[in-house]
C-alpha cells in the first residue's frame, strides 16, 4: 500500500534486536514481546542501517494549541514522490476530519473535505497534480454511506455517492489504485445489488469520463490494491468482509485453497498463482492478506492468521498463523521464509512499505484480531526478500506508547514514515529533505466539494462510443448486466406492535411482529426524547416471520421505534400500513415511522 505523515527533536535511536533475542520472543503475547525488546533497547544495541533511523515527528499544533496533538486515527497514508504526500486523519476534538499533505519541508492541512472514518478511508494517486479519495458522501447525503472524491489542481473537480435506494449503491470499499489520471480501480466486499442478480467482490472502475460498478467474480473481500507490470494486484481476505465468518458463496472457481492475489488486466479478473506455504496446525483457509505495495521492480504483500471465513478462531482464541511476508519480482511469488519465532503467533502484520532502491520492506506487526490500542508502543520490522529480519523497532523507543502502528509508506531509500493508531508520526529518516515543489496542489486550504444529488448516479455501462477508437477489451470472465429496472419490494411488511403489561402493571415490553422479504441483519432500536432507552441484537434473519420483544419502562416509554438493517433501502410497511416510510426526493433518505402504543397508566 504506497502509504505514507512535523518535525520533533530525535528521541533517541530506535531500537533494535539481535536476531537471536528476536527468536526468544516467540510464544510471547504482544504486549510481552514489546516488553522483552523494550528492554534490550536499554542494552544499547547498535543500529543495523547508520543511514537512517527512526523518530517522532509530529506536525505543529494547530492555533490556539500550546502543544503537539495527536491527529486522529489514520485512513491512509501514500505518497506520490518524496515531496509529494498525503493522510487522510479521522480527526478529533482538536484536528478537523480531512487530508494533510507533505510538500518536502513540513506538513500542513490541505483539506478539511474528502476525509472520513479510518476504517474506509483510502487514497489514489493518478499524477502528480491529481488524486482520488474513498472517503464519506458529501451535502447533501452527509453522515451516512460512502462515497469518491476525485482532486485536481488542488480543487475537487468530482463527488460520488448513490442514494440508498439506488438499484446500483455502493458497496463498501476497502482499496483503491491509479494507473494513471484515465485508469483507476476501487474495491471492496464480496456482496450482490439489490436484485441479487450480480453477485462478487464488488469493484468501482473509473476509465476517464465515468464510473462503473463491476462485481469480481472471486467474492472475497478485497482489503488492498496496487498498480505493478501492466496490471492490477488485489489482496483478499478469506471472507467477504473482515470478521465474517461465513464462506464466500460467489467463487466462481471452486478453490481447494483460497487464492489470495488476484490480477486485473483492463477490465478482466483472475486468479494469481499464489497460495501460502502450508504451515502445520493451520487450515487452509487459515491465512489472509491485508496489504500490498509496490516499487519500479517489486511488489510486497503481508498479512496473517485469517480473521474471517469459516475456520477463523472465535475472539481471543489461539492463533496458529505467524505473520506472513510474500514478496513478487514477475514472474515469481515467493512466501518469504521468516524464521519460526521471530514474531508472536498471536500478532498480523497489518500494512506494508516496499523500500525503494532495495528489495527490502517495512512492515507493521499488530495484534491478532484486537482493536488497535491508542496507548501501546508500535511495533515495525525491516524485512529482506531472503526471509531475513534486519530489524524489528518499538516506538517510541522510550517514554508512553503512542498507539499501535497503523499505517507505514516509504518515499526513498532513507525516507520512511509510520503514524499510529492514535495520529502520531515517527520519520525513518537520515536527516536529508527533498525540499518543495512550489506545486499549486499545495498552495490553499481545500474546503469546498460538489453536492451529490441522484442525478450524479453510477452508471453500469460506460457510455456509447460509437467510433470504437476506445472500446474496451473482450471481457470473457465477467458478465456486467445493467441494474433492473422492476420495483425492489421494500424488506419488510406486516409490522405490527403491541404493548404487553404484566406483573400488575409493572412489567412492559413492546411486541413487534414482522416478516421480512430478503435475509438481511435487522435491529429495532427504541428512543425517548432522542434517547435510546432499548434495542435488539442485530442480527440475520431468515426470510419469513418474527418477533422481537422489546422491554421498556413507564418512566422512559419509547416515543420512537426505528429500522436498522442491511440493506441500504429502509424497511416500508407496504401491506398494512402498519409503517409508513417517505423519501426527501433531495437527499435520497428514507424515514420510517411506526406507531407505537400508549403507554398503560
Amino acid at each position: 500500500m504506497s502509504r505514507s505523515l512535523l518535525t520533533e527533536p530525535h528521541v533517541g535511536p530506535a531500537q533494535r534486536a539481535p536476531r537471536g533475542a528476536r527468536r526468544a520472543l516467540g510464544g510471547l503475547g504482544a504486549l510481552g514481546g514489546l516488553a522483552v525488546l523494550a528492554a534490550l533497547a536499554l542494552l544499547g544495541t547498535p543500529s543495523a542501517f547508520a543511514d537512517g533511523t527512526w523518530r517522532l515527528e509530529q506536525p505543529a499544533p494547530p492555533a490556539g494549541a500550546p502543544f503537539k496533538v495527536p491527529l486522529g486515527a489514520p485512513g491512509d497514508l501514500s505518497f506520490f514522490a518524496p515531496n509529494r504526500g498525503l493522510l487522510a486523519v479521522e480527526g478529533n476534538a482538536t484536528i478537523p476530519r480531512g487530508l494533510l499533505a507533505w510538500d518536502g519541508t513540513g506538513w500542513r492541512q490541505l483539506s478539511t473535505v474528502c476525509g472520513g472514518p479510518a476504517d474506509t478511508t483510502r487514497i489514489a494517486w493518478a499524477a502528480a497534480n491529481e488524486f482520488w479519495t474513498v472517503t464519506e458522501p458529501s451535502q447533501p447525503r452527509s453522515g451516512a454511506g460512502l462515497g469518491l472524491c476525485h482532486v485536481l489542481d488542488g480543487k475537487v473537480v468530482g463527488s460520488y455517492s448513490t442514494a440508498p435506494q439506488s438499484p446500483d449503491p455502493f458497496r463498501s470499499l476497502n482499496a483503491a489504485a491509479c494507473n494513471g489520471p484515465s485508469d483507476c480501480w476501487f474495491a471492496g466486499v464480496g456482496g450482490q445489488d439489490p436484485s441479487g442478480r450480480r453477485v462478487g467482490a464488488f469493484h468501482l472502475h473509473w476509465d476517464g469520463a465515468s464510473l462503473t460498478s463491476v462485481y469480481a467474480p472471486q467474492g472475497r473481500g478485497v482489503t488492498d490494491l496496487t498498480f505493478f507490470g501492466g496490471k492490477f494486484l488485489e489482496t483478499t481476505l478469506v471472507g467477504v468482509q473482515p470478521a465474517d465468518r461465513t464462506t464466500p458463496v460467489s467463487l466462481s472457481k471452486a478453490e481447494d485453497q483460497p487464492f489470495l492475489v488476484h490480477k486485473i488486466v483492463g477490465r478482466t479478473f483472475s486468479n494469481e498463482p499464489f497460495v501460502p506455504v502450508w504451515a502445520d496446525g493451520v487450515p487452509r483457509d487459515g491465512t489472509e492478506l491485508l496489504a500490498a505495495d509496490s516499487t519500479g521492480s517489486d511488489v510486497w504483500f503481508a498479512g496473517g492468521g485469517a480473521a474471517s471465513g469459516p475456520s477463523a478462531p472465535e475472539a481471543g482464541g489461539p492463533v496458529a498463523r505467524a505473520p506472513i511476508a510474500v514478496h513478487y519480482r514477475d514472474p515469481f511469488y515467493q512466501d518469504v521464509p521468516i524464521p519460526d519465532g521471530t514474531f508472536p503467533t498471536n500478532a498480523r502484520f497489518g500494512d506494508v512499505a516496499a523500500i525503494p532502491g532495495t528489495t527490502d520492506a517495512w512492515v507493521t506487526v499488530v495484534p491478532y484480531a484486537e482493536r488497535a490500542s491508542k496507548t501501546a508502543k508500535a511495533m515495525v520490522a525491516r524485512i529482506g526478500a531472503d526471509g531475513t529480519v534486519k530489524e524489528i523497532d518499538t516506538l517510541p523507543s522510550s517514554g508512553a506508547g503512542r498507539g499501535t502502528a497503523a499505517r507505514i509508506a516509504c518515499a526513498a531509500q532513507n525516507d520512511c514514515w509510520m503514524v499510529t493508531r492514535a495520529g502520531w508520526m515517527f520519520h525513518y529518516t537520515d536527516g536529508s529533505a527533498p525540499g518543495p515543489l512550489g506545486d499549486p496542489l499545495f498552495s490553499s486550504l481545500i474546503t469546498v466539494r460538489p453536492n451529490e444529488s441522484a442525478a450524479q448516479f453510477v452508471p453500469d455501462t460506460p457510455p456509447v462510443d460509437d467510433s470504437n477508437l476506445n472500446a474496451p477489451p473482450d471481457t470473457p470472465d465477467i458478465v456486467v448486466e445493467p441494474p433492473p429496472t422492476e420495483t425492489i419490494k421494500a424488506l419488510l411488511k406486516n409490522v405490527k406492535v403491541k404493548l404487553r403489561v404484566r406483573s400488575k402493571g409493572r412489567d412492559l415490553a413492546l411486541v413487534v411482529t414482522f416478516a421480512n422479504r430478503r435475509a438481511r441483519k435487522i435491529q429495532l432500536v427504541a428512543s425517548h426524547k432522542k434517547r435510546v432507552v432499548a434495542k435488539s441484537k442485530y442480527v440475520k434473519y431468515k426470510v419469513g416471520k418474527h418477533t422481537i420483544v422489546l422491554k421498556v419502562t413507564r418512566k422512559k416509554y419509547p416515543d420512537g421505534l426505528k429500522w436498522k438493517t442491511s440493506e441500504d433501502a429502509l424497511a416500508g410497511g407496504d401491506d398494512d400500513g402498519s409503517v409508513t416510510t417517505t423519501t426527501d426526493p433531495a437527499t435520497g433518505t428514507s424515514t420510517t415511522a411506526v406507531r407505537i402504543p400508549r403507554s398503560a397508566r
